[in-house]
């Protein structure tokens, strides 16, 4: 039933049934809670908190990829200024600029030590192949031969969990924060009691 399913995901998060989106709802004290607060960077160029970071990446996770998701950032009406939220907009784009680029760059290193795992191990099972059926089978030479084997379907199987696993994680994480930054983020003033 995946009527249900959906309605399992807005009873947790928002529904923003004018532009068919969940809403993951952050509130805020100053525009400030948005950045690490040990970064000296200007306001556009400063990393995210690492915990609304973290939060943001999880509630990606929790919501289907397939579904479209905003961002709504709620402040005291008395904290709103027009250029904070306009620069903290742009802080917020950079950073998840900045996290896609060192996952791309993260997924370019994992399909280069692929590409050498699978390379070096096909070697050493040819290798080890070759080697067995042109020698007079002596016990070192046995003992070598057996010892590429047993490194060719090492690294075969490093291949294989790096490309099944690690990178599976890093490829998931990049379709998230891909997400974010389609998405529709923006502030909410809310009123203070």
């Amino acid at each position: 039933m995946p009527g249900s399913k959906k309605n399992e995901f807005q009873n947790i998060y928002n529904f923003n049934a004018e532009t068919n989106a969940y809403v993951i709802n952050v509130s805020l004290e100053d525009y400030s809670e948005l950045f690490n607060g040990w970064d000296a960077s200007p306001l556009r160029r400063k990393d995210l908190e690492p915990e609304l970071l973290d939060y943001l990446e999880q509630a990606g996770t929790e919501i289907p990829l397939k579904e479209k998701i905003e961002i709504c950032f709620h402040l005291p009406k008395t904290m709103h200024d027009v250029d904070k939220e306009s620069k903290s907009l742009t802080g917020i784009q950079n950073n998840f600029k900045v996290v896609m680029f060192f996952i791309n760059k993260t997924l370019k290193t994992n399909y280069r030590q692929l590409a050498i795992y699978v390379l070096m191990g096909t070697l050493f099972l040819v290798g080890a192949y070759v080697a067995k059926n042109l020698a007079d089978l002596q016990i070192l030479f046995s003992i070598m031969i057996e010892g590429l084997f047993i490194g060719g379907w090492f690294l075969m199987w490093e291949a294989f969990s790096l490309f099944f696993f690690e990178s599976h994680e890093t490829r998931r994480r990049k379709a998230i924060i891909k997400r974010f930054l389609d998405s529709n983020i923006y502030f909410q003033d809310t009123e203070t009691k």
